[in-house]
């Protein structure tokens, strides 16, 4: 009879060993989704993604804050990480001040690339760092993140406004005066003709 009760305890842990409270979300990484049974919330989440830049470089840092909409509205988990608008594919790394509230995962072998919880303690707002890769850019991205409010309420790829790649600015901008150079000088040509 113990060892049936052993048993069932054992399997009732891990049922609940998938819902990560404290952040171990590495198996997660391309779905987002807390291994917690239930559907994500289909509502407009009360919960915001906001970044210090709207465009970035090479090596760049960027302040990334996940915080509340409303008043007196906590998450208790979440997931971000910084995502290529082109695929979907993580970039770039994550730090934070307080090594007691995150925790750092590779995801789709991009080291530290996203950032989670390490505590189920109410959170109105969590402060990070993003770190863009060195060399060439990966071009333009979005912080995408996962809000748990608790345990049967939680909302997936919330995102924040794409951030642009410096690369691509400027090559916009010398399209935009190659088109304007092109355009006068037919007009020139037009005249002497």
């Amino acid at each position: 009879m113990s060892l049936l009760l052993s048993v069932l305890v054992g399997m009732c842990s891990i049922g609940w060993g998938s819902a990560y409270s404290i952040g171990n979300i590495s198996v997660v990484c391309d779905t987002m989704m807390p291994g917690h049974g239930y559907v994500p919330q289909n509502t407009t989440p009360p919960f915001r993604i906001t970044a210090s830049n709207t465009t970035y470089a090479p090596g760049d840092t960027i302040t990334v804050s996940l915080s509340s909409t409303q008043s007196g509205t906590v998450f208790v988990g979440f997931m971000l990480q910084a995502l290529r608008t082109v695929n979907g594919a993580p970039v770039g790394s994550f730090s934070s001040s307080n090594n007691s509230l995150f925790r750092l995962h590779s995801c789709s072998s991009v080291t530290n690339s996203t950032i989670s919880h390490a505590t189920g303690a109410d959170k109105a707002q969590f402060v990070a760092t993003w770190v863009a890769p060195p060399g060439s850019s990966p071009g333009n991205i979005q912080f995408c993140a996962t809000f748990v409010k608790n345990f049967v309420q939680y909302w997936t790829m919330v995102k924040s406004p794409v951030i642009t790649s410096a690369s691509t600015v400027i090559s916009v901008s010398a399209l935009v005066l190659c088109s304007s150079v092109l355009t006068a000088l037919t007009v020139i040509f037009r005249t002497v003709s």
